[in-house]
């Protein structure tokens, strides 16, 4: 993948208010999502889940949130954040759903193998999966790691 070329991203009006993720619908339905993080300068993704509401209750702020990665962190601090795009590859309705869709998104692209991917390590699921990863997904996830520009306008 050395020879990869970035396109430009074009930048539009959000047709909802999903903060700086782009996602082609309004946000904030099921237990939380699966992203992607684009580096466009250095041709590398990131992938992570992110849950509306916590373990307690309590409302989180999706909206604002990058990643628990302290080195993408670190990059955003340094490089700022208009060289990477935050991509949602959908929502789940379920925790057990959310958690596999990200464990098989890993393994599909063989991350702790790569040097495309920033993530090193897999979470194990050790509980019965009761959504399958939707096919918004998959589509969403090899649109973005072909470095396509337009994912259904986001």
């Amino acid at each position: 993948m050395s020879d990869i070329s970035v396109p430009g991203v074009k930048k539009k009006r959000a047709l909802y208010h999903n903060g700086h993720w782009k996602f082609p619908k309004k946000m904030g339905n099921g237990v939380g999502f699966i992203y992607v993080i684009r580096d466009n300068a250095l041709k590398r993704f990131y992938l992570g889940k992110k849950l509306y509401i916590s373990n307690s209750g309590k409302k989180l702020n999706w909206k604002y949130y990058k990643s628990s990665s302290t080195l993408l962190h670190d990059m955003f601090e340094a490089r700022g954040e208009n060289e990477f795009d935050f991509i949602v590859l959908d929502e789940y309705k379920t925790r057990s759903g959310l958690s596999y869709a990200e464990t098989w998104s890993l393994c599909f692209v063989d991350s702790p193998l790569s040097n495309t991917w920033f993530n090193t390590r897999i979470e194990r699921i050790t509980w019965n999966v009761t959504e399958p990863v939707t096919d918004t997904h998959k589509r969403r996830l090899h649109r973005s790691i072909a470095l396509e520009n337009s994912l259904e306008e986001y």
